[in-house]
């Protein structure tokens, strides 16, 4: 018996690792994402997370190696597992590190010349460099005959950048160095995790470093700059700005050209209207300075007139229609970026001197430093408005492991975040062909019932083939919307899709609709795709966690399999018993846990008969009081099977209990009534009635009143009779129903 038992439980032990496997990534996903949101130090929080990668991935070591802005060096930041001797400083080339918008910068535009060589790096210094400014995920193996690498002291290594939306800020390193375990893609991907973490939380810190700073620049500066300080618009400064020229510097005009991207902004100011048909003619004399200061062709041009504070604008019929004989334009800039330019123009030939320019300079230095600090702090504060909403929306949809939940939380979320009114979540089908809808929120079921999509048709399925976002002003114009009538009908316009993707790979989309034509930004483009891919996370946890839950009830159904080979007579026994058990605590309203609960007990509330003899089991004859007391002792045998696995010990209590008598006469503790758990009670009228209704080796099965008489005999006594009620009322419905 007891090598039996042993074999059963071998046979667990795998299932049962990789389990706690699963279980332990999630609770260190779940205490990570807890410790993003919590405010805490960078450097521990660094620490915590490469210990936890460490510890995930089995790895001799592993570090963070964070860039220095100042210096351009990687300087180590935390690391894990073996003490040794590590680069210190690893030097990188000087140069643009932006991802992903023009004009953005991790180093000074201005490499620095030094008089000192730069020392020579060992090969573990080289490989971090190269992995560094290569921004490519690596796999290092001592398999890698190139003799630069050749005293690198790793056997095998994940090298990944910290990258984030706009840089890459350092680099994580995970190690083998005493063992030749080598690191396969699964764990790659696992440390992507990690590194994706840290690269959020150093830029969380450095963006909210960054904010401070400036504010504390802006409170040294003179009286101008404190003015300009207290001023939250761009327009504001604008104004303000031109508020003190005019005192110094007699104009007419003046105009401010701001850059972003291929977009130009201008802002006239002039205490004149100025007609739309003269805006052209105004600045006709500036096209060749700021097409020479963009660098770059110019899509957009916006404009925008400022009236200075103070002063009324003159009527209507008097617009500004002098030509302009006299202008006077230098650059705004910003650690030698362009971001824009000034414009003085007069009526007047020679209207500006070498004072007027120096005077002009001074205020344009001053303009440029408070208009980069209003785009940053506006900049700063949505990113850790954005950040900061994220993470919480990280926590809430990773709150649930039910997928339908998981689904609804993220349309809800990214109609909040969209700000707005309709929202669809669509998912590839098993054949890999078609997008279900399996979340929505605003649309009409028809809607979404006669939309069938084909990946790589229409506006979404084209999404999920080129797994790239799609953002439309208005659907009903563009040609590739299908269902062209429903889409007017369901009064949509402005849409963003965005693909849901896992480890590359498309899994669905999720797609924000408007009432009227939208033109969806970049940073909200930008926005929803972050989102998206912590989507990705949850969906993938949700589903891992129902095909594991998928993976208990196989392995329950089979440990119950296993009782009934012992046994012909109880062939189905266990099934039948969870079946009932399931519908009599369905009618008490119990949690889907507590149902789950008893499920699995319903069936391994006799494994406990493994360890019986086959010969008391298979018994015609009366037993001995000896071989009675024996079966009897199953009960505890099942417990203590129960209590061995993890999963299992929430259902070790009601088999224990599952043969107590609510009068206090049964085994194996002789408890009653309340005492005994609610579970157990269901179990026991689940099994009398199957035991009665079922063959046995010494009898036939009883005829069907004869069993209801019986369960209202031991009601009360061998059984609960609130229970009892239940379960007739439960048999007789679907007796009648049958009409057997």
């Amino acid at each position: 018996m007891s090598e039996k038992a042993g074999s059963s439980k071998t046979k667990l032990l795998p299932g049962d690792a990789l389990q706690e496997q699963t279980f332990k990534r999630l609770s260190r996903l779940s205490d990570l994402s807890m410790d993003l949101s919590s405010g805490l130090d960078r450097d521990e929080l660094l620490r915590r997370m490469i210990e936890s990668a460490r510890e995930a991935l089995h790895a001799d070591e592993a570090y963070f190696m964070l860039l220095d802005p100042d210096t351009f060096e990687l300087v180590p930041a935390a690391s894990a597992g073996t003490r040794r001797k590590r680069p210190m400083r690893v030097t990188c080339p000087e140069r643009r590190t932006s991802l992903a918008v023009a004009g953005e910068f991790g180093f000074a535009p201005s490499p620095r010349i030094s008089d000192e060589p730069e020392p020579p790096l060992d090969p573990e210094g080289i490989l971090l460099r190269n992995a560094f400014t290569g921004r490519q995920r690596l796999m290092f193996t001592r398999g890698m005959r190139d003799p630069m690498f050749t005293g690198v002291p790793f056997r095998s290594a994940i090298l990944l950048p910290l990258a984030t939306t706009t840089q890459s800020v350092g680099l994580m390193v995970v190690a083998n160095i005493s063992h030749d375990k080598p690191f396969t893609v699964t764990d790659m991907e696992e440390a992507t995790i990690f590194a994706n973490l840290a690269a959020m939380a150093v830029e969380h810190q450095k963006l909210v470093r960054e904010r401070e700073s400036r504010i504390r620049e802006m409170e040294k500066l003179n009286l101008l700059a404190k003015r300009f300080s207290t001023v939250q618009t761009l327009e504001g400064l604008i104004g303000l700005s031109f508020e003190y020229l005019s005192q110094i510097i007699p104009h007419e005009l003046g105009v401010v050209s701001l850059f972003t991207h291929d977009e130009e902004m201008r802002y006239f100011v002039s205490p004149r209207p100025l007609s739309p048909g003269s805006l052209q003619n105004l600045t006709d004399h500036l096209q060749d300075i700021s097409a020479g200061l963009h660098q770059k062709p110019v899509k957009t041009v916006r404009c925008q007139q400022i009236f200075l504070p103070g002063r009324e604008a003159l009527p209507m019929p008097r617009v500004f229609r002098t030509r302009i004989q006299s202008f006077l334009t230098v650059p705004l800039t910003v650690q030698g970026q362009n971001i824009g330019l000034i414009n003085l123009s007069a009526t007047r030939c020679n209207a500006f001197n070498r004072d007027h320019l120096r005077a002009f300079t001074t205020l344009s230095n001053l303009l440029s430093t408070a208009v980069e600090n209003v785009k940053i702090r506006l900049y700063l504060e949505r990113r850790i408005e954005e950040i900061s909403v994220l993470f919480e929306i990280s926590q809430s949809i990773t709150s649930t492991l039910v997928l339908d939940e998981v689904l609804d939380s993220i349309v809800n979320f990214s109609m909040e975040m969209m700000h707005a009114l309709r929202c669809e979540l669509r998912l590839v089908d098993q054949t890999g062909n078609f997008l279900e809808t399996r979340a929505s929120r605003g649309l009409s079921k028809s809607f979404l019932s006669a939309t069938p999509i084909r990946v790589g048709e229409g506006l979404l399925g084209s999404v999920v083939q080129n797994k790239l976002p799609i953002s439309v002003v208005d659907v009903r114009k563009d040609p590739r919307t299908k269902y062209l009538s429903l889409t007017k009908r369901e009064r949509l316009a402005g849409l963003l899709a965005v693909p849901i993707l896992q480890r590359n790979v498309p899994i669905g989309v999720i797609t924000v609709y408007t009432s009227k034509p939208r033109d969806f930004s970049q940073n909200e483009i930008d926005l929803l795709s972050t989102f998206a891919s912590q989507a990705s996370v949850a969906i993938e946890n949700a589903r891992l966690y129902a095909k594991m839950k998928d993976q208990y009830l196989s392995m329950v159904a089979a440990l119950a399999a296993a009782i009934e080979t012992k046994d012909a007579y109880t062939h189905g026994h266990s099934k039948n018993v969870m079946e009932y058990a399931v519908k009599i605590a369905r009618e008490f309203d119990l949690s889907d846990e507590e149902i789950e609960t008893i499920r699995y007990a319903g069936l391994l509330h006799d494994i406990g008969k493994i360890g019986i003899k086959d010969v008391i089991l298979t018994k015609q004859e009366a037993l001995t009081p000896e071989e009675r007391q024996e079966l009897r002792n199953h009960p505890k045998y099942g417990a203590f099977i129960m209590e061995q696995v993890d999963f299992l010990k929430d259902i070790a209590p009601l088999t224990l209990y599952h043969h107590e008598r609510y009068d206090g006469t049964g085994y194996p503790l002789g408890l009653r009534a309340d005492a005994i758990p609610l579970g157990a009670r269901i179990l026991a009228v689940a099994d009398t009635y199957d035991s009665m209704i079922a063959d046995r080796p010494y009898r036939k099965a009883f005829p069907y009143d004869h069993v209801m008489r019986e369960m209202k005999k031991v009601s009360g006594s061998q059984l609960d009779p609130e229970i009892v009620d239940i379960f007739l009322t439960i048999i007789k419905r679907e007796h009648q129903q049958t009409g057997s």
